[in-house]
């Protein structure tokens, strides 16, 4: 049977351990019947191995809470961003990849239908260019994120994910009206427009809805990919954080080297 940790039992802490049911949970506040332990230390002090500890902390933590989990042989799934600088994320990937161990980063459109669909059934070779609007509420939190490392990180995910080193592309996001639009500019001049907040896609006269073709849970999927598919790192994580540290303003511009 799979066994999970959940450190930081926040709202997606919560989510995470709703979905998953956590058998043990980390976090500063009590945690009234569970098995609760109040930092990382004491948990990996009292020594019982799970399959998989999700870190779901401010994102300032992430770094020192994944370095100590790693370092006491425990599989890591992070919530994103992996952490806040890049040389840090590389000193992960370092210590994960010398323990054979997972160190995943919690990126959740990659498993949205529509980017399914997308890896699918368009060819790579023959988009021009991309263009991608992200904004979203701000999230009610304690401490200041920089927007690049909430929002805009998904859309630098996806460029990686689908291998699209060699296509350009520019994506605006901030805080505001929620929007989360993918505009595909293939070479022989046509639109292909993937809404990821209302899950249809149009090109053309034709529109695709996506609202009831994948019951399963996002989320649930990545862990599945993760636990049963031995999916540890599809790429160097340390290179989307790279690329947001260089990220001044709100937008990026995401091109070949």
């Amino acid at each position: 049977m799979t066994s999970f940790a959940v450190v930081g039992l926040g709202k997606m802490g919560s989510i995470y351990d709703r979905l998953l049911g956590a058998d043990y949970v980390i976090d500063a506040l009590p945690v009234m019947n569970r098995a609760y332990f109040k930092t990382t230390e004491e948990f990996i002090s009292y020594g019982h191995p799970v399959d998989l500890v999700i870190v779901a902390t401010h994102s300032d933590s992430h770094f020192s809470i994944a370095k100590q989990l790693l370092n006491a042989n425990y599989n890591v799934l992070i919530e994103k961003p992996l952490c806040l600088s890049s040389d840090d994320a590389r000193r992960l990937e370092a210590l994960a990849n010398k323990k054979h161990l997972v160190l995943f980063q919690s990126t959740l459109e990659r498993y949205s239908p529509l980017i399914r669909f997308l890896k699918q059934n368009v060819d790579i070779s023959k988009i021009e260019k991309i263009m991608s609007f992200r904004f979203g509420s701000k999230p009610e939190r304690g401490y200041v994120e920089d927007v690049k490392f909430d929002l805009g990180i998904h859309d630098v995910d996806l460029w990686f994910h689908l291998q699209l080193k060699r296509v350009p592309w520019h994506v605006t996001f901030g805080y505001g009206k929620p929007r989360r639009e993918i505009l595909i500019y293939m070479k022989n001049k046509k639109l292909i427009r993937l809404d990821m907040l209302n899950k249809y896609i149009t090109f053309e006269n034709t529109t695709l809805d996506f609202t009831k073709s994948s019951p399963n849970n996002p989320l649930l999927e990545m862990v599945f990919d993760i636990i049963f598919r031995g999916n540890k790192m599809n790429e160097m994580w340390s290179e989307e954080i790279k690329i947001l540290e260089k990220t001044k303003g709100n937008e990026i511009y995401l091109t070949s080297p």
